[in-house]
């Protein structure tokens, strides 16, 4: 770690955001990795943070689904890109996420949303750049609707949400959701979910031992149980997580049978909406 590392002083629930940062740099380390993101590796080196707590916790028997997380969510906006020139990428919930360093299109404009406390720590580590702006407010101050909406007029819109929509209150979600639909109509939105199962074995095992004391609140089985929110949605993908993953020799048998069980029983799943 140089001298000029960056000291971490987050809430409990923003904290959790150094649990993707990590796996996607130790992934990048690997002879075949999933998603290769340097920049993470980078950032890491300039945070004054423990990483042992995860590297030796519980959490760290999950650092392949995070990169496959990363993996499918890299996957889907750059079929949006493709699909809608000069879009607009709303990054909910942004933490130390670097979709824009690993998939930008040269055109699209990035939009990151999150806490003060976590922007002022991305500011420092990565910076605005010419088509990226970074938002510091709660996703359920609906003030940023008015910060941006001179800038997406007229542009194709998809929001993401990445291990970000479990941690609110069901009726926060849908509030969300209902608002989006309202002042975006026909916008994309891809998130992950969780089981209930998965929720309740998240909260016991993986954030109350590695000492943050953020609870996941939200769950979704079933895309489609988004109709009794908004009636109009429509779902354009609907997969377990695990379910799409590069095809790679070097998984242990116990990865191998985790992909199988957590398809089989939909216990994490990838979700892609259009309001």
């Amino acid at each position: 770690m140089n001298n000029q590392a960056n000291k971490v002083e987050l809430g409990a629930v923003q904290e959790t955001l150094m649990l993707p940062l990590w796996a996607r740099a130790f992934e990048t380390g690997k002879r075949h990795p999933i998603v290769y993101d340097p920049s993470a590796k980078k950032i890491i080196e300039r945070i004054d943070y423990d990483f042992s707590k995860i590297e030796k916790g519980p959490a760290a028997d999950h650092q392949g689904v995070w990169a496959i997380r990363a993996y499918n969510f890299d996957n889907i906006v750059k079929e949006f890109l493709t699909n809608n020139s000069r879009a607009v990428v709303v990054n909910i919930g942004a933490g130390l996420d670097t979709s824009f360093q690993r998939i930008d299109d040269g055109s699209a404009l990035w939009i990151n949303i999150d806490l003060p406390d976590v922007v002022a720590l991305r500011q420092k580590l990565i910076p605005d750049s010419e088509r990226e702006l970074t938002i510091a407010k709660s996703i359920f101050d609906f003030t940023w609707i008015d910060d941006i909406s001179q800038l997406v007029d007229g542009r194709s819109i998809m929001f993401t949400a990445a291990g970000v929509l479990c941690y609110f209150e069901k009726q926060e979600v849908e509030t969300l959701f209902r608002k989006l639909a309202e002042i975006y109509p026909a916008s994309h939105v891809i998130f992950d979910s969780m089981s209930r199962f998965v929720a309740w074995g998240t909260n016991r095992d993986i954030l109350k031992n590695s000492r943050m004391d953020a609870l996941i609140k939200w769950h979704l089985k079933r895309a489609s149980n988004l109709r009794t929110w908004v009636d109009t949605i429509k779902v354009i993908e609907d997969y377990p997580m695990l379910s799409k993953v590069p095809d790679r020799n070097d998984f242990s048998k116990k990865e191998i049978l985790q992909i199988k069980i957590v398809g089989l029983f939909r216990f994490y799943n990838m979700v892609h909406v259009q309001l």
